[in-house]
């Protein structure tokens, strides 16, 4: 049961601090250097680990609130294009899987959209979304890892990116088929 005034919870405030690790990651990843390398790899550790516990803790203490179900989101798909902005300047991240990324998570927001207009309800994630996001997650970190070129990550790279590509395929299809059900039920 949620509290309605209780929106500045343990797991928003972790969501609200992931939002603000994106302006200092992107720009450290432009900006890399030996210098901050290490910083770079620890605060976008940091921030991928904020993800997990924002969600783990709201379920765990009960706190789950609109306003999360929206936070986790946007930290989310900013934290996504911001690093792959970021990638795509700095790397040889493939523009195409760049592209699919994006396109995919505009879709489905625009879904999320078309169904809950009017309503004051938040779509919540899907497990395979999460899980797409979390293997998304470590093939960046493999590419952030490479920002250096010190080591030969080409075969992680490739196996991440089919990876992420099957997972994100995968959970377009769970959207497709949960929006299907639910415009399904709103037609009755």
């Amino acid at each position: 049961m949620e509290k309605k005034n209780n929106w500045l919870n343990i797991p928003n405030f972790l969501s609200l601090l992931r939002l603000l690790t994106i302006p200092p990651i992107v720009i450290l990843i432009i900006l890399s250097t030996h210098r901050n390398y290490v910083f770079l790899l620890v605060l976008y550790f940091i921030s991928f680990m904020l993800d997990f516990f924002d969600g783990y803790l709201a379920r765990k203490l009960s706190q789950e609130t609109e306003l999360g179900k929206i936070l986790d989101p946007i930290a989310d798909k900013l934290m996504i294009f911001g690093v792959l902005a970021a990638l795509l300047i700095k790397t040889d991240f493939p523009i195409w899987m760049a592209i699919l990324i994006v396109a995919r998570d505009l879709v489905i927001l625009s879904g999320s959209f078309i169904l809950l207009r009017g309503k004051r309800k938040v779509a919540p994630s899907v497990l395979l979304g999460k899980t797409a996001f979390a293997i998304l997650g470590v093939l960046m970190m493999v590419y952030i890892v490479d920002l250096p070129e010190t080591f030969d990550l080409g075969v992680l790279k490739r196996f991440f990116t089919t990876l992420s590509v099957s997972f994100l395929a995968w959970s377009f299809l769970e959207y497709y088929f949960v929006y299907k059900k639910k415009e399904k039920e709103n037609a009755y």
